[in-house]
């Protein structure tokens, strides 16, 4: 992990996760989130529960919104888009687990847990 990501729920306190998204293209770097319910916001800032730092990322790209057992990512306008499974969605997309989500330079995978 590096210093510009941070895990959702960093004080050890993980319990009853839904979902794991994991950074796939970082090298020797290994970044990856737990979701329980709720709705977790993601860019370049660190404002943001998802921190991606590179300028391909928007300051407030999109948003993951966990409900029960589903998932949707929602695209916020960004500049370059969000991509589930190389396709470029429209405002939102439902997603599943091993979903891959492109979101500038950074390929994550989805997984429920």
């Amino acid at each position: 992990m590096d210093d510009h990501t941070k895990p959702i729920n960093a004080n050890g306190k993980n319990t009853n996760i839904k979902f794991v998204l994991n950074v796939l293209n970082q090298n020797s770097r290994s970044s990856s989130w737990m979701f329980n319910d709720g709705n977790y916001t993601i860019g370049r800032l660190e404002e943001h529960e998802i921190i991606l730092d590179d300028v391909t990322v928007s300051r407030s790209h999109g948003n993951i919104i966990i409900d029960n057992n589903s998932a949707k990512i929602i695209d916020n306008n960004s500049t370059n888009g969000i991509y589930v499974n190389n396709l470029l969605i429209k405002d939102k997309s439902e997603l599943h687990s091993g979903d891959k989500i492109q979101i500038g330079k950074f390929l994550l995978l989805f997984t429920k847990v």
